[in-house]
């Protein structure tokens, strides 16, 4: 997509508030008239506490691996 001359993104960050509004302040030097907004949420860093905790459950959410004796196996399928 090509950019016209009336076309210049502006980056910001916004704090959004409790009451989900939020506050936005351009440059003098942006130009008035319609525009898009799009409004992308930061990820937060968790604790290391809180990333083990999450991976833990992460884990017992996972089926039981099924076990499978060696002496169960067709040992011609390991040759080939």
């Amino acid at each position: 997509m090509l950019l016209s001359k009336t076309m210049r993104p502006h980056k910001t960050t916004v704090i959004v508030r409790e009451d989900r509004q939020v506050v936005v302040r351009l440059p003098d030097e942006f130009p008035t008239g319609e525009a898009e907004v799009t409004i992308t949420l930061r990820p937060t860093v968790a604790s290391s506490y809180e990333a083990v905790a999450a991976f833990d459950k992460f884990l017992a959410s996972l089926p039981v691996a099924p076990v499978v004796s060696l002496e169960s196996l067709d040992r011609g399928l390991l040759s080939r």
